[in-house]
């Protein structure tokens, strides 16, 4: 195992300099949406024909909340990622789009709880405003027209407001730390490339038209959110989104390049010269890669994609977000760099239309991958906070089945330690990585599916309850505690010897 010998690792990762902590989402762990008679987001439609596994009481996190919460913080964590679902704020039994209903309050107050919760077991709480969906009164193709964008704006800064307001009626403590999105490059993709939602709307016209409602809507709740904070005296709030790894710019660092153009004090007439140079940096980096890791056939498809995307993403196509970049107030639109690196070369392995792509247990794993796109990322980083926002193995697990080795044979110990070592060499050049959180405490839903396991401990669907190990019997959960522990003591004798001993099952 690699790691630095000259590094200050008890500076590094002290709980006031580094958070370590899980990730959830709403709609893949609460239970309770789509039911027939029941809250219905989005994803109803798929469900209730068959389309897709129904999620039913997934791992009972709204529930069960406080087993979860204690779980993670007796691992050492300091952070828990969660997010607040819009369908259960203004709920809707109904399929069919219609106007927007009453706010449930009871729901509202329910998350106060929730959060409130991870506050007292000494975890910062990290809250995702929006997570792939949206309620079902909503159209499908919300993202396209000007209602629905308006109406997201309204409701990400409403429940802000009234979550903290709640909170600082019983503490002195509001949230800080908000994802806007979780993985807006992703979002249109879903929804305008693919046939999932049965959207007419398809093609590059309108994945470009859903990218710019989506992202002038960021500028405006990151302005919203910093316009409460300052109204409310609740001090300074960390306002960002993740990006889901993409090898092709335009579809990746693009989004977090743009965001930060006026810290660059790039002038609007400028853009289009500034970041084609950002692509071309990006393109020499992720190129390089993509002939070490790809066979013949997947690296045609990754040059046939970069040439795709060159010739389809032009500035023009971001006429709302630039004007909201440029008329806002405020130079700063984005406060850290967070990062999803899972499978960036998704598209090239499978075809550029979206459709065959690698399943969850067939992602690479390789640190040589989670290294490049970390310093990529980096690239022209001029001192915001770097988080690694999700990071995961899976398994391949059926509900009441039995979980398989991956076909690579890695474990999630072997996972862990390699990329949490490559995460600290990047550290030791410099990058400014503050943050690890890994996907997720507990199996969960996956947007289509439980089969996919990626949880520091198993979740017995059956019999609702949490296993004391991950799918294939490592204590996966003690692993990432032990780690955690080492790092923080700054011994490195301690460190070195929990890094390169595996402990547990075979690690090819």
């Amino acid at each position: 195992m690699i790691l630095p010998k000259e590094f200050d690792y008890k500076e590094a990762f002290s709980e006031e300099n580094f958070f370590f902590g899980v990730a959830v989402a709403p709609y893949l762990s609460e239970g309770g949406f789509n039911y027939p008679n029941g809250i219905k987001n989005v994803y109803a439609e798929l469900e209730l024909t068959g389309k897709i596994e129904k999620t039913g009481e997934a791992t009972k996190f709204w529930t069960n909340y406080e087993e979860h919460i204690k779980l993670a913080a007796s691992l050492g964590l300091n952070a828990f990622r969660m997010g607040i679902a819009w369908s259960r704020i203004q709920p809707t039994t109904s399929l069919e789009p219609h106007s927007p209903p009453e706010w449930d309050y009871n729901a509202v107050d329910h998350y106060v709880k929730i959060i409130r919760t991870i506050m007292e077991y000494g975890m910062e709480p990290i809250i995702t405003l929006h997570h792939f969906s949206h309620p079902a009164w909503l159209r499908k193709d919300m993202w396209l027209n000007n209602e629905g964008p308006a109406l997201f704006v309204t409701y990400a800064l409403k429940i802000v407001e009234e979550i903290n307001i709640r909170l600082t009626s019983s503490s002195n403590r509001v949230i800080e730390h908000f994802l806007v999105y979780n993985e807006p490059n992703l979002v249109p993709l879903m929804f305008f490339m693919t046939p999932n939602f049965s959207i007419k709307k398809q093609g590059p016209r309108y994945i470009i038209k859903a990218y710019d409602n989506m992202f002038s809507s960021y500028v405006k709740v990151y302005d919203g959110i910093y316009n409460l904070f300052q109204r409310q005296k609740w001090g300074t709030p960390h306002v960002g989104f993740n990006i889901c790894s993409q090898c092709a710019y335009e579809l990746d660092k693009l989004f977090l390049d743009l965001m930060r153009m006026r810290i660059f004090k790039i002038e609007e007439k400028n853009l289009d010269i500034q970041l084609k140079q950002f692509r071309t940096l990006w393109n020499i980096r992720i190129e390089k890669l993509a002939r070490r890791q790809l066979d013949k056939k997947s690296f045609r498809n990754y040059q046939d994609l970069i040439k795709m995307t060159h010739n389809i993403f032009h500035i023009s196509g971001f006429k709302k977000t630039v004007a909201a970049l440029y008329n806002s107030p405020r130079d700063k639109k984005l406060d850290y760099i967070s990062v999803n690196i899972y499978e960036p070369f998704s598209i090239p392995k499978g075809s550029l239309d979206g459709t065959n792509l690698p399943q969850w247990w067939e992602y690479a794993m390789d640190r040589e991958i989670y290294g490049t796109f970390i310093r990529a990322y980096n690239e022209l980083n001029f001192k915001l906070p770097f988080y690694m926002g999700e990071n995961s193995i899976a398994y391949k697990q059926p509900k009441g089945g039995i979980a398989k080795p991956r076909p690579d044979g890695w474990s999630r110990e072997r996972y862990l330690k390699e990329y949490l070592s490559e995460m600290i060499l990047c550290m030791s050049e410099g990058i400014p990585i503050k943050g690890y959180l890994y996907w997720s405490l507990t199996d969960d839903y996956e947007w289509n599916s439980y089969e996919p396991r990626l949880g520091l401990y198993n979740y017995d669907y059956i019999n609702s309850s949490i296993k004391e190990t991950d799918g294939l019997g490592e204590p996966a959960g003690k692993i990432y505690a032990e780690l955690i522990a080492a790092l923080r003591s700054g011994s490195k004798d301690e460190i070195f010897k929990n890094f390169s001993l595996y402990k547990y099952k075979s690690n090819s």
